[in-house]
């Protein structure tokens, strides 16, 4: 990626940033509006140092200026996240976003749109039961020890210790939007003593790493968060390797089920397909994965599918809790109302539906997964 591509992929994040926030500090405190006005004249001397930049002018100095700026204006907007949560209480999935990653309601994610899923503890719940061998077993035999590995959009971590294990002594990097993410992600590798294991907070859509530094690159549920994925893609294949791995493992909505659904919980699928739709997401990533990698031009792809399934009397228990607690919570439950997905006294019958399902000894629910490897071209 040239100069000028790299300070415009900054400029847009900030950019974007500075406008959700200053939206947020209309509803927050006046103190906190009153840092933010504060900050535009760094965010004036932000652009103007960058500005009509050519290659050849290009220097160190430049590049370190501009690259401090971009620093200073980050870590401001992230004081001001602070106060505006302090200010306005819990977020509803109404607010604007919050600079966040895989990783989850009305948060950003990577390239632009809104994180669906949040970070709240119910989900949390859902992803710590992931594990390499469960949500990457197609790229687990690809590995090798001394390999160096990124983990995008690596949430929790709970994948990732599994992929620092196999390439053990060699490296793995997770990176997600999300700050708190990223803090379970490094205690879970300290924990486990993967201390091959490294977690950062940033954008997959402007990845912190070298050009040609990893030898695979890995993501679980992210690509169908993003509406940029192409943006995405261009990012991780640049910090690949020639040759370099690519995994991906993505939901396909509108195969997933609950069974029996009493004649009410396909609607609840096609709603949350709705929902990921309007927040710029794509229900069918799952199945339309391997056409998206070949269209961005990689090599050797090549599609696998899978179901998750909850079938035993704690699986189904486990299910109908996170179901009651995320898709039935007042955030989502309003993201649904703003959007128009389905009139809000529908919601009642699917929750007694849900509560029938539970206790139906043949019970059964699965999530489809469709996925694809690929290599960069040499």
């Amino acid at each position: 990626m040239d100069w000028n591509e790299h300070i415009d992929k900054i400029k847009a994040r900030l950019e974007r940033e500075r406008d959700e926030l200053r939206e947020r500090a209309r509803r927050a405190k006046a103190g906190a509006g009153d840092e933010l006005d504060k900050m535009e004249e760094k965010w004036k001397a932000f652009v103007s140092r960058v500005a009509d930049v050519e290659l050849s002018d290009v220097t160190d100095e430049v590049r370190e200026t501009a690259e401090k700026l971009a620093a200073e204006l980050r870590e401001g907007y992230s004081r001001l996240r602070e106060a505006f949560g302090d200010a306005g209480g819990k977020r509803g999935a109404e607010d604007p976003p919050k600079d966040g990653g895989e990783g989850e309601d009305g948060e950003d994610g990577p390239a632009g749109g809104t994180y669906t899923m949040g970070y709240g503890e119910e989900f949390r719940r859902v992803l710590e039961r992931r594990s390499a061998q469960s949500h990457a077993a197609d790229l687990l035999p690809l590995l090798r020890p001394g390999m160096r590995v990124l983990d995008f959009g690596c949430g929790t971590g709970s994948i990732s210790v599994g992929l620092a294990e196999a390439v053990a002594p060699g490296e793995l990097h997770g990176i997600d939007m999300e700050e708190s993410q990223i803090a379970i992600a490094a205690a879970a590798a300290k924990a486990g003593r993967h201390g091959n294991a490294f977690f950062q907070q940033g954008d997959a859509a402007a990845l912190p790493f070298e050009d040609d530094g990893f030898d695979a690159a890995h993501c679980n549920a992210v690509l169908m968060h993003v509406p940029g994925t192409q943006a995405v893609l261009a990012e991780v294949k640049r910090v690949l390797k020639p040759g370099g791995l690519l995994s991906v493992r993505e939901l396909n909505t509108p195969s997933s089920f609950i069974e029996p659904d009493f004649g009410q919980l396909d609607g609840a699928w096609t709603t949350f397909s709705g929902l990921l739709s309007a927040n710029g997401g794509h229900p069918r990533m799952g199945r339309e994965i391997a056409g998206v990698l070949r269209e961005a031009g990689w090599s050797n792809v090549r599609a696998n599918g899978s179901f998750e399934l909850f079938r035993s009397t704690d699986d189904r228990a486990f299910f109908h809790r996170f179901v009651s607690e995320w898709f039935f919570s007042e955030e989502t439950v309003e993201a649904v109302a703003k959007h128009g997905l389905v009139p809000i006294e529908q919601l009642d019958a699917w929750r007694n539906a849900l509560d029938r399902w539970r206790d139906h000894p043949g019970g059964l629910a699965g999530f489809a997964w469709g996925g694809a490897t690929a290599s960069k071209p040499s």
